[in-house]
């Protein structure tokens, strides 16, 4: 075995000897350091680090054994081999016991002092690793403990300083104890089965445990368990290295905290909630339970922000939030899902009526008065609910299925709930999709315009044109514009497409007056977004500018709702607009709220009927008054009317003789690409009026009859007395029938199927006071007739079958009466 190069002090008086082991060690590459004396030798001991000691018995100045006994008290660590030339047993044994490494005796073999010299330096070096070893231990910030592994506990048999520290307790407390009472009081913990686990099996173990000190405090280990290997390969001993992860584990728990609550409420978040709605429903469908999900959202949470600050709104959502915390159960669930909208999960066993009853109690909870700082509040919600597993099975479709409902409870008035349906989801769908297109159409060139003709009721000429929007997507193929025209206006994309409308308008008016045309007035709507844009009087006149068209052949078409919203804002930009020569109308008149006050105060040159007063005209007689009272005011106010959706000739010719001055519909002609218009342009295609001479009512009856030989047999006898007889079978038809003809006298069964002729008098005498009106029967039904009479329905009631003479005398009494009449009461053209 070669010897370990070392720093070896030779004490020695015998210089033949000291010379050769000098030689021999140096030759060896030990640093040799030697003396002759024993005071001198302790001397060069003081001032180097020796590793060997080698002393010669015989010394001038003292004994070696005195010399040995000097050298383990101040050095203790240091080995020492003793020489001695005339040692004794005694000697020897006195040496041993002084602390001599060995003892060698004369005569020296070279050899056996070099064996003795290595085996003593590897022990030296052996000590000092242990002792380097031990001091990295016991300085070590990590509590570090030993088990004896041959024991059955597996008790302690040596802890570090850093143990001690960390669990409160000594090394004697700790000593030849179970480790597992010392560490924790917690016993039902995942952690602590895994170290107990790793002691059966000896193997690795790590574990995160709930501790305490020996005071009781509470405190977190991270602790990881070795075994140690004997020489023989078994497990004698386990090594486990303990930190403290208490305040680790508390900063993990306030990050986890703030990764899954929200800051402002302390409720959970989108995150958490994920996590606890898929925890509920995994519960409901393993016991096969219902669970509900209720989506909470506040009404016109925005303006509270905009009013009275965002501070202020913080402080709203807190107390909802708290409120929304203290109606629920335990077992429920409440999270912040974004802004001013909230999730609540309800987890026992539930029926639609348990759900119900739930929103309405947060309603209710809700819309208490909340007192901020001076101001009282009152927030509503609107709120929607999707159950497990009727309205799905999984965490996110049963949110969106939920926040569907809620956003359908806000357009059904707010402050209330509705419950999903899968229709309601698949139009979320189809408006998704269809958001997604229409923010490209611009771009892609898909919108289009067509034209509608407005007509005179006066020339019969076509005089103007209304601009309409058309969306062509290649994807979703033709879109109306009642479904992509309020999507754009929620989401703002009206503003551009509004321009892009306009301008393309005004281009095309003015391609047609540079073709020759006469100048038409294009008419195009302002949606509400449009009208409340700061810029709008800006762009508009740029629009003109740069399309060339003159302000007077505009108009801009404003519904009555976006102006009556702000009135005083509306009427300073119409009169800006009004200043630079645009015409404005008001569209849809009498759909809304408007003020007849208000009205006079606004630039509008013209009034338009919208198309439901004028779809059931002919035959409704409140539609038909509320046309009459529009036109009359509108003309009291100096405004000129159009009335819109005129379809059928009836509705043509009644609105004509109440002195309606335009219409525009499809009875003349749907909305028209742009070159279809151009050819009515170039075609000069006009309506056909009816002349005055044609409004001769004086010799003009309508016959209605659901039985052709009736009718058949009455025209007959009349036409032989000279009469102009129109027939009907139908009360639709005979409606229709006498708004597009001069009629004078009506003559009607009593017993039709869709409508009886009581009722079909009285629509008519409402309709048309002016027409004389006759009732024909197969029964004499005293109540029907009394009826008719109370209603002023009728003016003769005859019975069939009937006497020639008699009803030939009637019909002249009718006519008798009709041309009496002041003829300003009927039409003339």
């Amino acid at each position: 075995m070669p010897v370990s190069r070392s720093c070896i002090l030779l004490i020695n008086n015998h210089l033949e000897l000291g010379k050769t082991l000098v030689d021999i060690l140096h030759g060896k590459g030990h640093r040799v350091l030697t003396s002759d004396r024993g005071e001198a030798g302790l001397v060069l001991l003081q001032e180097h680090s020796v590793d060997l000691l080698l002393i010669d018995f015989d010394l001038p100045d003292m004994s070696g054994l005195e010399l040995l006994n000097r050298v383990k008290t101040q050095h203790p660590e240091t080995e020492v081999i003793v020489l001695a030339g005339n040692a004794t047993p005694d000697t020897a044994i006195a040496a041993i016991h002084s602390g001599a490494f060995s003892f060698l005796a004369n005569p020296y073999v070279i050899e056996q002092i070099l064996r003795q010299l290595n085996r003593a330096v590897q022990k030296q070096q052996s000590l000092k690793s242990l002792r380097l070893r031990q001091k990295a231990i016991d300085s070590c910030s990590s509590g570090i403990v030993i088990l004896d592994a041959t024991l059955a506990d597996a008790s302690v048999s040596y802890v570090n300083p850093a143990f001690e520290s960390l669990s409160g307790y000594s090394a004697n407390e700790i000593l030849e104890q179970k480790l597992e009472p010392l560490l924790t009081k917690v016993q039902n913990q995942p952690g602590l089965e895994e170290i107990r686990a790793a002691l059966r099996e000896k193997r690795d173990g790590h574990a995160l445990i709930r501790g305490n000190r020996k005071d009781g405090s509470p405190l977190w280990y991270d602790f990881k368990l070795s075994p140690i290997r004997d020489e023989g390969d078994g497990i004698s001993h386990f090594i486990g290295v303990l930190n403290d992860s208490t305040e680790a584990k508390r900063y993990r728990e306030q990050l986890e905290y703030q990764a899954n609550h929200d800051k402002l409420t302390g409720l959970p978040n989108r995150n958490l909630l994920l996590d606890r709605v898929q925890q509920i429903l995994s519960h409901a469908s393993r016991y096969n339970r219902n669970a509900a999900v209720l989506f909470v959202g506040l009404d016109n949470f925005k303006n509270i922000n905009d009013c009275l600050g965002y501070a202020t709104g913080d402080q709203l959502l807190k107390i909802v939030a708290k409120r929304l915390t203290e109606c629920l159960r335990a077992t429920d669930t409440v999270a912040r899902y974004s802004g001013d909208e909230f999730v609540v999960i309800l987890s026992e066993p539930i029926a639609l009526k348990d759900a119900a009853k739930v929103a309405e109690k947060i309603s209710a909870l809700v819309r208490d008065p909340c007192n901020l700082m001076e101001d009282e509040l009152i927030v509503t919600c609107s709120i929607g609910i999707s159950l497990f597993p009727k309205d799905g099975k999984e965490v996110q479709s049963l949110l969106n299925h939920a926040q569907v409902a809620m956003h359908r409870a806000k357009k059904h008035g707010q402050d209330g709930y509705q419950f999903y349906a899968r229709k309601l989801n698949d139009q979320a769908v189809a408006r998704m999709t269809m958001e997604k297109f229409l923010r490209h159409a611009l771009d892609r060139r898909e919108l289009l315009l067509h034209f509608q003709p407005q007509v005179s009721l006066i020339s019969g000429r076509i005089i103007g044109m209304e601009a309409l929007l058309r969306w062509q997507s290649p994807e979703l193929g033709f879109i109306s514009p009642g479904q992509f025209i309020p999507l754009a206006e929620e989401t703002g994309l009206i503003v551009p497409i509004g321009e892009w409308t306009l301008r393309q308008a005004c281009a095309q008016a003015k391609t047609w007056q540079e073709t020759g045309f006469p100048p038409l007035v294009v008419a195009v709507n302002l949606s509400p977004r449009q009208f409340r844009e700061k810029d709008l009087v800006l762009m508009i006149s740029r629009v003109l500018r740069e399309t060339g068209l003159e302000p007077q052949y505009l108009e801009l078409e404003v519904v009555e709702s976006m102006v009556m919203h702000d009135v005083d804002c509306a009427l300073t930009t119409l009169n800006e607009l009004q200043r630079m020569g645009i015409k404005l109308a008001m569209d849809d008149f009498g759909t809304g709220y408007s003020s007849l006050n208000h009205l006079k105060r606004f630039p509008f040159q013209k009034l338009k009927i919208d198309q439901s007063f004028v779809r059931d005209i002919t035959s409704d007689p409140d539609n038909a008054v509320l046309a009459r009272a529009i036109i009359a005011m509108g003309h009291s106010l100096n405004l000129g009317v159009i009335a819109e959706g005129v379809e059928t000739e009836g509705q043509l010719q009644y609105l004509r003789s109440q002195g309606c001055d335009e219409m525009q519909g499809f009875y003349f002609s749907r909305p028209v690409p742009a070159d279809e218009f151009e050819t009515m342009l170039r075609q000069n295609r006009q309506l056909d009026l009816a002349t005055e001479e044609d409004f001769c009512a004086g010799r003009t009856l309508l016959l209605v009859d659901d039985e052709p030989n009736i009718l058949a047999a009455l025209k007959r006898i009349l036409i032989e007395d000279g009469y102009r007889v129109f027939a009907a079978t139908s009360a639709p038809e005979g409606f229709e029938l006498l708004a597009t003809n001069p009629i004078g006298v009506v003559i009607s069964d009593m017993y039709m199927p869709k409508m009886n002729g009581t009722e079909f008098l009285g629509c008519g005498k409402e309709l048309h006071p002016q027409v004389i009106r006759i009732m024909l029967s197969g029964c004499s039904d005293m109540s029907v007739l009394t009826e008719a009479i109370n209603r002023g329905a009728i003016f003769k009631y005859l019975l069939k079958p009937w006497e020639e003479g008699q009803l030939r005398k009637s019909v002249r009494e009718a006519f008798r009466r009709y041309n009496s009449e002041a003829p300003s009461s009927r039409p003339t053209g």
